[in-house]
């Protein structure tokens, strides 16, 4: 089980129904998609677990996670002594609303070797996805 407790102003038991349900947000347009808890639900649910959310109102939120217990011992492999991991040469576009985990997702690519571009939105994504013209070289 993993649990992650805040001591925010808490979720109203209307809200606290739909917070698993894909899209939905109680934030303003533009400050986030509504796929958090959703992703999350999908997640725990596919690997045969559940989820449960505490919430009182001025007190704050509690999410406990609980995954299947796994019998199964393996030898880890030492992630040190793995080969590193291929980088590409490919553009890749990032399209995503918030600029820290925009950045984030830059940083990473580029480490990787790749070309990015980026966007906040997608109206920008798109115009950023259009060829280019040729630069054009004059004597």
């Amino acid at each position: 089980m993993l649990a992650v407790t805040d001591t925010g102003t808490g979720i109203s038991p209307e809200v606290l129904g739909k917070v698993s349900k894909p899209f939905f947000t109680t934030k303003d347009v533009g400050k986030g998609t509504g796929l958090g808890l959703s992703m999350v639900y999908g997640f725990i649910k596919q690997s045969n677990g559940h989820i449960e959310i505490y919430s009182e109102l001025g007190r704050g939120t509690s999410i406990k996670l609980y995954l299947p217990r796994c019998d199964d011992v393996r030898e880890q492999t030492d992630v040190r002594r793995s080969p590193p991991m291929p980088g590409g040469t490919e553009r890749i576009l990032v399209v995503e609303d918030d600029p820290q985990v925009r950045a984030g997702f830059v940083r990473q690519l580029q480490s990787l070797g790749y070309v990015v571009d980026q966007a906040p939105d997608g109206t920008a994504g798109v115009l950023a996805s259009k060829p280019r013209p040729s630069p054009t070289i004059c004597c």
